[in-house]
């Protein structure tokens, strides 16, 4: 059954169970992406919940996908919806030179990416956190099996919102591979949790 407070965007089927483990289906030429000049890629489905800056704590969850094709992804988005502009950080694993990696893509003004290996080459699945710390920034993490954080990315510009600003949080997928030459993505989401304050 799906949970009330979620909604969804660009999204194919229905939202599924959260509570369990559960999978997002994405199609071909779908990203969250925006690069100079004029590359602005907003199309990617995403389920999320509404809340607001001040009210986010934090949301984790477990990624993995058969991942094949160039810029595969999915993991954890959040989206500001501010009145000046829409900013956001979506994190996860995504597909590079034949093997998946941990990715994270802060957009103030136009995205950043960064990427870092597996904490294992045997393994396909990440398990990511996004939190809003005390000390005003936004920490990106990535949890090892014992549950040990290691950070990924400090998104300053977190502790300049205003603090009634809209936020999405939620899950994404994403195959920015062209139409017509690719399968569809699906990737799986395991204990996936949204805390707010």
């Amino acid at each position: 059954m799906a949970d009330p407070y979620y909604q969804a965007i660009h999204l194919t089927h229905a939202i599924p169970d959260l509570s369990k483990p559960f999978d997002i289906t994405c199609r071909p030429s779908t990203d969250i992406w925006d690069k100079p000049p004029v590359t602005h890629s907003f199309n990617a489905p995403i389920i999320y919940r509404t809340t607001t800056v001040a009210s986010f704590k934090s949301a984790q969850a477990t990624i993995s996908a058969e991942w094949k094709d160039k810029y595969d992804q999915g993991g954890l988005c959040l989206i500001v919806n501010s009145a000046d502009a829409r900013r956001w950080v979506k994190t996860g694993i995504e597909f590079l030179n034949g093997e998946p990696n941990v990715s994270t893509v802060a957009k103030d003004r136009w995205s950043d990416w960064s990427l870092r290996p597996l904490l294992s080459t045997t393994t396909n699945h990440a398990t990511i956190e996004i939190e809003s710390a005390a000390d005003g920034s936004l920490w990106v993490w990535l949890l090892d099996d014992n549950g040990k954080r290691r950070p990924l990315r400090e998104v300053t510009w977190w502790g300049d919102l205003a603090q009634d600003a809209e936020c999405w949080i939620g899950c994404y997928a994403a195959k920015p591979a062209p139409h017509g030459e690719k399968d569809d993505l699906v990737v799986h989401f395991d204990a996936f949790t949204v805390e707010l304050r």
